[in-house]
């Protein structure tokens, strides 16, 4: 569940195309305050970003358009109709069916790494044997 969900309940709940809140009024539909790149810059406000406040509005059909930093206003657009859910209440955006890195599915694919990690740490074992076995011998 993503803290932005309550700014996707909001978009998802207005009827018209646009929705044009001040920064204090995102904050109140949020419940905390706006992050400093969201005051300051624009990069926060792209709508073409992989990140969870992104995926708030672009999920279901929108985009920030104009971003007046000075008054604290943003605008929202609608650009699509949001998927249908089937249900009559709001869902939030759905998350990709599997977010394992891809590192982690290559390692789970492949069984012969348990075996590698296993001979690495008897290496590894043997090796420190080895030096605390020559540094016993000289001390004698």
């Amino acid at each position: 569940m993503s803290k932005y969900n309550p700014l996707s309940a909001r978009l998802a709940g207005h009827a018209g195309p646009e929705w044009r809140a001040s920064f204090a009024e995102l904050e109140k539909v949020l419940g905390f305050p706006l992050p400093k790149g969201a005051r300051t810059g624009r990069a926060w406000w792209r709508n073409d970003a992989d990140a969870p406040h992104v995926r708030a509005w672009t999920g279901l059909g929108w985009e920030a358009g104009e971003v007046d930093h000075v008054a604290g206003l943003v605008t929202f657009r609608k650009i699509a109709a949001p998927e249908s859910t089937g249900a009559g209440e709001f869902q939030p955006p759905a998350r990709a069916a599997d977010d394992t890195p891809a590192i982690l599915k290559r390692l789970e694919a492949t069984p012969k790494w348990n075996l590698a990690l296993v001979a690495g740490g008897l290496m590894i074992a043997a090796g420190l044997s080895l030096f605390a076995i020559r540094g016993w011998m000289r001390r004698r």
